[in-house]
């Protein structure tokens, strides 16, 4: 077996060798955790809780004109699917086009 001879077998429980402590005696002891901040730090929080939810109870924005021109091409049957142009777009958003 090569590597740390203390390892058990990969996914095994059993150990070889005795564990160690990473931490010395001698640390620094653990230290109380900090007081809870008081209720005004809470304010930006709710604040952000609020506009999250009025977002989402608000549509998405929607190009009205947009839609109704892909409709009418996809039904008189003059929208065309560039697969090449596609790819290429989606390379580019996802940073793996030439650049």
């Amino acid at each position: 077996m090569s590597g740390d001879s203390k390892i058990g077998q990969i996914g095994s429980v059993a150990r070889t060798g005795a564990l160690r402590w990473v931490a010395s005696a001698s640390a620094a002891p653990m230290q109380a955790p900090a007081k809870l901040q008081a209720a005004q730090d809470s304010l930006p929080t709710a604040r952000l809780t609020r506009l999250a939810a009025s977002l989402a109870d608000q549509s998405p924005p929607v190009d009205v004109a947009r839609v109704a021109t892909l409709r009418s091409a996809i039904a008189n049957g003059s929208y065309g699917v560039h697969p090449a142009i596609i790819a290429s777009a989606m390379l580019d958003f996802h940073g793996g086009g030439a650049e």
